[in-house]
């Protein structure tokens, strides 16, 4: 069984063999670390600390960034550079809601170890907020095969994309202000 710390600066929380002479989040000496106890069961531990939900909401991130400045600079390069910033925001457009789906799945799934439940009110807003962004990769994709990019089109896969990332930003934020948070047992 792992032994962990907490600074008691900070609230970071780490192995206790992993400490070295500072904390990494703080920088403060390690003698400001003293012993922690997590109060979930090892199984429910072992899951959270895959950190399966906060790995797979980078790939959305990756996706809504490169659409948004692909196409965007897009218009403002030419061919052969062009063609290549279109393949690129092409195949992000086709992995986005896929990558979305993934990580709203890892989310109930996180929320549930954490919580032993997905009805708390920051889970139902970020569920809510999530089920938007779903919406909006799905209706990029839509817009992506049923128009290409034509010059119209693209523009507005782009305000799709900004309101993508202001959702994402969201989510982001909800989401650190729970990583530390759980229900005992």
């Amino acid at each position: 069984m792992k032994n962990y710390v907490r600074c008691k600066a900070c609230g970071f929380i780490m192995d206790e063999s992993h400490v070295k002479d500072l904390c990494p989040a703080c920088g403060l000496p390690k003698t400001v670390f003293e012993p922690y106890t997590k109060k979930i069961s090892p199984r429910r531990t072992f899951i959270i600390d895959q950190h399966l939900h906060p790995i797979s909401v980078h790939f959305p991130q990756v996706f809504m960034a490169a659409i948004l400045i692909l196409l965007s600079l897009s218009f403002w390069v030419q061919d052969p550079l062009r063609g290549e910033f279109l393949i690129y925001a092409k195949l992000s457009i086709i992995a986005f809601p896929f990558s979305v789906l993934l990580g709203f799945i890892t989310g109930l799934i996180d929320g549930k170890i954490r919580f032993k439940k997905v009805t708390t009110p920051l889970l139902i807003r970020k569920a809510i907020v999530g089920v938007i962004l779903q919406v909006l990769s799905i209706a990029i994709f839509a817009l992506y095969l049923a128009n290409g990019f034509t010059t119209g089109n693209m523009l507005l896969i782009i305000a799709l994309s900004i309101l993508s990332t202001i959702c994402g930003i969201y989510l982001g934020r909800a989401g650190s202000s729970m990583f530390n948070s759980m229900m005992p047992g």
